[in-house]
């Protein structure tokens, strides 16, 4: 008898929860509440968003193409320079011998064409005490002996003037033994050491002018069809905190370059290049940096906050709150920010919109609308 006993009560329990959950879900709640904005008209600005790195507007690179003995590295990495001033020396032992053979050549040229000279003047002036005393058919083998005079001084002087290019050649190369900076800045790199070989695939110095610097970035087709030559660049950084810098774009690449992202997918980009209006401090060739371009203006531009969307689909939609009521609404969107979507069609100025959408609502739920400002 007692087990039929519990049965019953556990039966009675149940129906009792059941019961208690009904009148407690179907009560009348009220409206839900739900935060909501107005619809304003606002100034948009249309920004682009990018990365790059500092460059310096102008750099000297010392590179050889052939080894050499390096004999001296007159400056260190870090230090200032100016124009002129050497950089490295390259032991010059071969080329200064053929510097002074090369010099050699030449004197020994220039003797050949005095010597030359000298013999065509005297042919000339026998020549000339001859036919002054002889017939004009006893002179002519002394015209023709004339005749081969030219002939040697013009070939001498052909053999001079060789000389002196070799010279000039040798001198060059003799030059190139010795690098001087090119410009004015600070030394950068330095790869170069005394009584070691100088190496080939890297710059021996590099010298770099500090106080000018550009960023250069790459932007995917759609960011680059917007940004124009002269547009204005906001540059941002870790380094530079809240004080950022400002820049000007001052070149855009005539084409597009195909890049393989890390997925291994292919995309074109473009390359962009901004000139710094000033440097800040701290402020280092290859450093990295945020970019932020502002690439259209619109004032009057009805916009709603970006968390009011949502999609399904393809399609944007809000809900709009009429009557206390929620209506699902599709809306057309134009250029965007960070913080707000420009409305082209769907709202107008003054509509009431939910902030933050969740699944809990749907097309038709009464709501209590709260705007933070005492609005409902």
């Amino acid at each position: 008898m007692k087990k039929p006993l519990w049965w019953g009560i556990g039966i009675v329990f149940v129906l009792s929860l059941a019961y208690g959950g009904w009148w407690l879900w179907g009560r009348d709640q009220g409206p839900m509440k739900v935060k909501a904005v107005v619809v304003a008209p606002i100034t948009m600005q249309e920004e682009v968003y990018a990365t790059g790195s500092l460059v310096p507007v102008s750099r000297q690179e010392v590179r050889v193409l052939n080894p050499g003995l390096v004999t001296k590295v007159a400056v260190k990495s870090g230090e200032s320079v100016k124009a002129g001033q050497v950089l490295i020396t390259l032991d010059s032992t071969l080329t200064d011998a053929q510097v002074a053979q090369a010099k050699a050549n030449v004197e020994a040229a220039q003797t050949g064409v005095n010597s030359a000279q000298s013999n065509l003047n005297e042919l000339k002036r026998v020549q000339s005490a001859s036919e002054a005393n002889l017939s004009p058919l006893s002179a002519s083998p002394g015209l023709s002996s004339t005749k081969q005079a030219e002939g040697a001084l013009a070939q001498s002087k052909a053999t001079l003037k060789q000389a002196q290019e070799a010279l000039k050649i040798a001198q060059v190369q003799q030059g190139q033994m010795v690098y001087k900076a090119s410009i004015a800045g600070t030394v950068i790199e330095v790869n170069a050491q005394e009584g070691n070989l100088s190496p080939v695939q890297q710059p021996l110095v590099s010298v770099a002018d500090l106080s000018q610097m550009n960023v250069e970035s790459r932007l995917n087709e759609l960011d680059a069809g917007k940004v124009r030559i002269g547009g204005k660049v906001t540059i941002s950084s870790k380094l530079l905190g809240k004080t950022p810098a400002q820049g000007t774009v001052t070149e855009i690449s005539p084409q597009a370059v195909a890049t393989a992202s890390v997925q291994g997918n292919s995309s074109a980009t473009v390359g962009v290049k901004i000139h710094l209006d000033q440097v800040p401090a701290g402020l280092k060739p290859g450093f990295s940096v945020n970019i932020q371009m502002i690439v259209s203006t619109k004032e009057g531009v009805l916009a709603v906050p970006q968390e009011v969307l949502f999609q399904e689909g393809k399609k944007n939609f809000v809900y709009l709150i009429q009557a206390g009521k929620l209506v699902k609404t599709e809306v057309l969107i134009g250029i965007g920010t960070e913080t707000h979507q420009e409305i082209s069609s769907g709202l107008k100025a003054g509509d009431l919109i939910v902030l933050n959408p969740s699944n809990e609502l749907s097309q038709g739920l009464a709501v209590t609308a709260d705007t933070g400002s005492g609005e409902t």
